[in-house]
C-alpha cells in the first residue's frame, strides 16, 4: 500500500473545515447522554469499527462514495444520521453492517449518543494527488480511516491502528475522516413523531438542495474558525504541584498570597519559611489584541491576510485557511526587569521567538461571492477576508522552544533583596534603524523587618509569616535596546502579591492572567530544575 508515501504540505488540508464545538445546541437531557464518551473517544471508537467495515465490503465502499457524491452540504459529506438507516446491500442497513464489527450494539449507540452530528468525509485532496469522491477506486480495499480530534492523528485500517501521521503531511492513498458536522446544527425547536433529533443547515449557503441558485452571483458569510475562549480552564497537569497546593492552602485566607507558599513553603499556620532556590516565573501563554494587526503586520515580510479565489469547486475550510494567510512569521521581543535594593541598576532579561499568525488569531468567517458558470467561463468563487473578523489565542510560548531551552526570566524570587514587582516590556521586532527607548519602573521592596534571621551561609533570608508590614518604593529607569520599525506591544507588571489561580473545577483551574495595552500574559512558577 501506498500509506508510506506522504506528501509535505500541512495535514489540514484534509479536512474540509474547521469544527465549531458551538454551532449547536442540545437541550439537558441529550447532554447528559453524551457525556459517557468525550469528542475524541466517540470519534476514534467509530473510525475503528468504519475502518473494518470499508475493508471488508466494497458495497460499503460504493455506499460512501454514492453518498459523498451528493454533497448534500455542499462538500463531500456523509451525514451519519441520515444515512444509517439506508440499505446498501440485501436488507442490510449502513447501521446494520457497523453493528456486525461492534462487540455489542452499546458501543454504536454510546458513539452516536456522544456524537449527534457524526459525519464522515471524503477529503478533497486533488490539490496533491489524484483522490477525492469522484476519483475513489471502490475495488480498492486498503482505505486508512482517522478523525479529527484526534491530535496524534492516528490512522486506522481493518480496526487496527496502523500508524500516526506527522504533523504537515498529506496521505497519498485513499483515506476517510470522521468528524462532527460544522454545516448543521440539532434543531431543538422541532421534535419528530419518532422521537428522534431534527437538523438544520447553520447557513443556507450548505444546502446543497439550493446548489443552483437561479440568480447568477450569490452571497454568503462562512463561518470558518471557533472563537478561543480566553477564561477557559486549564488542566492540573500544566501546573507546578505546589502552585496547586498554595491555591488550596489560602483559599480563604486574608493577607496571604500563592506565592508565600510555592517560594518560601508558607502554610495557612504563618510559621516562617526559606526561599526555594530552585522555583522560577515563566511566561506560561500570551495572547494580542486583533485590533493591534494591521499595526503589527505593517513591515514587508510580517505575515497579512489575503484574499483569494477558485474555479469550477468552493473550497474546503482548511483550504481557505491555507490560502488566506500569507507566508512569514511575527518575531517578538521580550524584556524583563527586576529592581535590586542593593544597586541603582534593574536586572534585565531578554528572549524573543517567532510564531505564525495563524498561532495567534482565528478567523471567525470570510465572505464568499459566487459566479455561475456561462457558456464562456466556469463558475468561481472569490473569498474575500476582512481583518475585523481576527478572534484572539492562547500562544503556548512553551511549544516554541525546544526541551532544555531558557524560558525562565528571573532569579530565585528573593524579596530581601530584590523588588517585589517585575515588569515585562514586548514589542513586535521589524528590521530598521537601531534605538533607544527608556522606561520608567517603580520598584516595591519589602521591609527588612518582616524577615528573621538568615542560613548560616547567609544567603537564604528567612521570610517571617504571609503578608508585608510595609513596602519601599524606588524609581529607576530602564533602557531597552529595539528597531525603529518596532511595534510596542505594551508594559505588564507581575506582582509577588498576584494570585496564581482564581478558580477550580473538577480539576481543571482558571488563571489569573496580566494585561495591559494590546497583551495579556499568564505566568507561571516552575521548578527550574526540572
Amino acid at each position: 500500500m501506498r500509506k508510506s508515501i506522504l506528501l509535505m504540505l500541512g495535514v489540514l488540508s484534509l479536512f474540509s473545515c474547521i469544527q465549531d464545538e458551538n454551532v449547536f445546541l442540545v437541550n439537558e437531557s441529550d447532554e447528559a447522554k453524551v457525556q459517557e464518551l468525550t469528542a475524541t473517544e466517540a470519534q476514534s471508537k467509530f473510525a475503528r469499527i468504519l475502518s473494518k467495515a470499508v475493508s471488508g465490503s466494497v458495497e460499503v465502499r460504493r455506499f460512501l462514495k454514492d453518498e459523498a457524491l451528493k454533497q448534500f452540504d455542499n462538500d463531500y459529506d456523509v451525514f451519519y444520521p441520515y444515512v444509517k438507516d439506508k440499505v446498501v446491500q440485501g436488507s442490510q442497513t449502513f447501521r446494520d453492517i457497523l453493528l456486525s464489527y461492534c462487540d455489542s450494539d452499546k458501543e454504536l449507540e454510546q458513539v452516536e449518543q456522544a456524537q449527534p452530528l457524526l459525519t464522515i468525509l471524503v477529503p478533497d485532496l486533488t490539490l496533491f494527488w489524484e483522490f477525492d469522491a469522484s476519483k475513489w477506486d471502490v475495488y480498492d480495499e486498503e482505505v486508512a480511516v482517522l478523525c479529527r480530534e484526534d491530535k496524534d492523528n492516528t490512522l486506522y485500517e481493518n480496526g487496527e491502528a496502523i500508524g500516526q501521521m506527522e504533523t504537515g503531511d498529506i496521505p497519498a492513498f485513499p483515506c476517510l475522516v470522521v468528524k462532527t458536522n460544522e454545516r448543521l446544527r440539532v434543531n431543538t425547536s422541532v421534535t419528530r413523531a419518532d422521537g428522534g433529533a431534527s437538523y438544520e443547515f447553520v447557513d443556507d449557503a450548505f444546502d446543497g438542495s439550493k446548489r443552483a441558485p437561479q440568480t447568477r452571483h450569490w452571497d454568503a458569510d462562512i463561518p470558518l474558525e471557533p472563537q478561543e475562549d480566553l477564561e477557559a480552564y486549564v488542566s492540573g497537569s500544566s501546573l507546578l504541584p505546589s502552585v496547586i497546593q498554595s491555591y488550596k492552602e489560602f483559599k480563604n485566607v486574608f493577607n496571604a498570597f500563592h506565592r508565600d507558599y510555592v517560594y518560601y513553603g508558607i502554610t495557612k499556620e504563618n510559621k516562617p519559611g526559606i526561599l526555594n532556590q530552585r522555583i522560577r516565573e515563566k511566561l506560561y501563554r500570551m495572547c494580542i489584541n486583533p485590533t493591534a494587526f494591521i499595526r503589527l503586520s505593517d513591515d514587508e515580510v510580517d505575515p497579512k491576510l489575503q484574499n483569494t479565489t477558485q474555479e469550477k469547486r468552493q473550497l474546503s475550510n482548511a483550504e481557505i485557511l491555507q490560502r488566506i494567510w500569507t507566508d512569514g512569521a511575527f518575531e517578538f521581543r521580550i524584556y524583563y526587569y527586576v529592581g535590586a535594593e542593593n544597586d541603582d541598576k534593574v536586572m534585565d532579561r531578554k528572549m524573543s521567538f517567532t510564531c505564525r499568525a495563524d498561532k495567534l488569531f482565528s478567523v471567525s468567517q470570510v465572505h464568499l461571492h459566487h459566479k455561475n458558470s456561462t457558456a464562456f467561463r466556469h463558475q468561481k468563487n472569490f473569498y474575500t477576508v476582512d481583518a475585523k473578523n481576527l478572534k484572539p489565542k492562547w500562544l503556548y510560548v512553551d511549544k516554541l522552544f525546544d526541551k532544555g531551552q531558557n524560558r525562565v526570566f528571573t532569579g530565585p524570587w528573593d524579596l530581601y533583596s530584590n523588588s517585589s514587582v517585575i515588569y515585562m516590556f514586548a514589542s513586535e521586532f521589524d528590521p530598521d534603524g537601531s534605538k533607544t527607548i527608556t522606561k520608567t519602573v517603580s520598584s516595591e521592596y519589602v521591609n527588612k523587618a518582616d524577615f528573621s534571621i538568615e542560613s548560616e551561609k547567609g544567603d537564604f533570608p528567612v521570610k517571617l509569616g504571609y503578608g508585608f508590614s510595609s513596602t519601599k518604593r524606588v524609581t529607576a529607569v530602564a533602557e531597552i535596546e529595539t528597531t525603529i520599525g518596532s511595534d510596542e506591544l505594551g508594559t505588564i507588571e507581575l506582582r509577588f502579591t498576584d494570585p496564581i489561580i482564581l478558580d477550580d473545577k473538577n480539576g481543571t483551574y482558571r488563571l489569573y492572567n496580566c494585561s495591559s495595552g494590546d497583551l495579556q500574559v499568564t505566568f507561571l512558577p516552575i521548578d527550574s530544575y526540572k
